[in-house]
């Protein structure tokens, strides 16, 4: 018994060391995509977590957990957004749309399992970002247009007006 008890110690002593590494690389990660200011919702499609319990009116509640990257307080940073689906038409009413927390306080389970999603997270992240920038050229060049249009019009009707007092003046 002696032995499995000092097994389980090592083993939790492991787990806990290296849960603290991964946590510090969540969070470094969390912050770098903070800086890089995207600004940009994304929820990945896949639960991370699946949980089902029976509501108190015999009901079925399904309970989902999400990956996300979303504004929380202000700010932008990797959550878990948990969402329940529920058997009954009047809980569902009732029900919030879902709740976001920060992924460092979510449980350890969804911690860990979250970054293997990591990689198609930043993926989305950056396709959305080019789209974005694809969008914003082009309209930049329709506004460029635009401008240099109403620029002309507005030199060719000064040039008649000065005509027009030029004209004025010399009569």
């Amino acid at each position: 018994m002696n032995e499995r008890l000092n097994q389980l110690g090592q083993a939790a002593q492991r787990l806990n060391e290296g849960s603290d590494q991964l946590n510090a690389l969540i969070s470094a990660i969390d912050k770098a995509l903070g800086r890089l200011m995207i600004g940009m919702d994304y929820v990945h499609p896949r639960p991370l977590q699946e949980s089902m319990s029976i509501g108190r009116d015999g009901k079925r509640v399904i309970e989902l957990g999400f990956l996300g990257y979303l504004r929380v307080q202000g700010e932008y940073h990797l959550v878990i957004k948990t969402v329940k689906i529920l058997e009954s038409k009047i809980a569902l009413a009732s029900e919030t749309p879902g709740n976001v927390i920060p992924l460092l306080q979510a449980p350890r389970v969804l911690r860990h399992a979250a970054v293997d999603l990591f990689p198609e997270l930043i993926q989305v992240l950056s396709n959305q970002v080019g789209d974005l920038v694809a969008q914003m050229e082009r309209r930049c060049t329709t506004a460029k247009g635009l401008l240099e249009q109403l620029e002309g019009l507005e030199a060719q009707i000064s040039a008649v007006r000065e005509t027009l007092s030029a004209e004025a003046a010399g009569s």
